[in-house]
């Protein structure tokens, strides 16, 4: 059986890497031969299921957004510069640890630049099979830094990074143009496949999961969930829902970023929302359950930089939520080629508080259609079909 290495540095911290990972593992366990490079300096049950892990001593969990609130605007610079040196760390251990032999088939789940290079060199002397998976197409952006190292990855990636992967994987059809107009890169080097999302909590129906959260069986409820950044524009999303012609609870979950909780209870304050229910905190997978039954429609108020997939977009299939998102990037693609929500005009308070009328407007026939677009949606971009794409792109001579 061939051995398949998954390098993710992420599977340490909290989110959607570490489920991603394990579902990831679930299903190719019995075609491949895999080992997880798991970086932490934590005391660690290290035994995967059905799967090898190799620790390597990288204390990466530091890396988590949390432990940059203190620095404020200057955070994600700074959190920006400890990834680079903890990847660093985490590839040049890897290499160290001579787990890796030639043919051996390398999955790079996700990656800081600089480090990357380097790390590429070393397998290009083990002569292995590497894949890279690039989750964002965001290339340009306001922040002139963020562009300066975006051009220094598009060199990197065009001259010494690119010649030695086999396929680059991503996520959406819209990522994929994307990336192709930003590097040299043929149709046949890359691989779409779209994001699955699953967990071990299934979905509970909507009275039960309102009961069990003590809310109101006729309330209309808007769901935020995932990390509280300032580019997911929460302050939109708590004025739009404000402003509204519906009365609307909105049920904020997620833990803080660069937005913290007295960040959201201001805005809630401003904008004389006082119908809200806030979890800001990292959310167990059975509350996670809960959150997305008892909801109504899911609402992503990204802003028009974001390039990548949303985890909790995709999350958002499995418990048949339909979703509210900017009309931006792939989460704007992936929403109306599927037919599975509603668009609005990116940092629009107008725009995004009409969507909300007209989701809320929609006629029983119309809900009964969206529901069966999200059916179909799930069965398409499942981990089942996710495992097959992964077969056959590791498997291609």
């Amino acid at each position: 059986m061939q051995k398949l290495h998954l390098v993710t540095a992420m599977y340490s911290s909290k989110g959607h890497g570490k489920e991603y990972v394990k579902n990831f593992c679930k299903g190719l366990k019995n075609n491949y031969d895999i080992n997880l490079f798991f970086a932490t300096t934590g005391d660690y049950e290290m035994e995967g299921d059905g799967f090898t892990i190799t620790k390597i001593a990288v204390n990466y969990e530091k890396t988590n957004a949390e432990y940059f609130i203190k620095y404020r605007f200057l955070a994600p610079y700074i959190r920006a510069m400890v990834k680079q040196f903890r990847s660093w760390q985490y590839y040049r251990r890897i290499i160290k640890s001579e787990k890796i032999s030639g043919s051996d088939i390398v999955f790079i789940m996700d990656y800081d630049v600089f480090p990357l290079y380097l790390f590429i060199k070393k397998l290009k002397k083990i002569k292995t099979q590497n894949y890279l998976w690039i989750h964002s197409a965001k290339f340009k952006s306001k922040d002139l830094l963020y562009s300066i190292y975006k051009s220094v990855f598009r060199y990197l990636f065009n001259h010494h990074i690119g010649p030695e992967i086999k396929k680059v994987i991503v996520n959406g059809d819209y990522i994929g143009k994307e990336i192709q107009s930003n590097l040299k890169l043929p149709n046949e080097s890359f691989k779409v496949i779209q994001y699955p999302s699953e967990i071990s909590y299934v979905k509970v129906e909507k009275p039960l999961a309102r009961e069990r959260l003590g809310f109101q069986m006729n309330e209309r409820i808007v769901l935020f969930f995932g990390l509280l950044r300032k580019d997911k524009n929460v302050e939109l999303l708590i004025e739009s829902v404000a402003k509204s012609k519906h009365n609307i609870k909105l049920l904020i979950a997620g833990s803080e970023a660069s937005v913290n909780e007295s960040d959201v209870m201001r805005w809630l304050s401003v904008h004389n929302v006082d119908n809200y229910f806030l979890d800001i905190d990292y959310i167990s997978e059975e509350n996670m359950a809960l959150y997305y039954s008892c909801s109504d429609v899911l609402m992503l108020t990204y802003d028009i930089e974001s390039g990548s997939q949303s985890g909790p977009l995709s999350l958002a299939r499995e418990f048949g939520l339909p979703a509210l998102v900017s009309e931006v990037g792939e989460i704007g693609y992936y929403v109306k080629s599927n037919d599975i929500g509603l668009t609005a005009t990116p940092n629009s308070q107008e725009s995004f508080s009409s969507s909300l009328n007209d989701f809320f407007n929609m006629s029983t026939d119309e809900l009964v259609v969206l529901s069966k677009n999200i059916d179909l949606a799930q069965k398409k971009f499942s981990w089942r079909a996710a495992h097959s794409k992964y077969i056959e792109t590791f498997d291609e001579e």
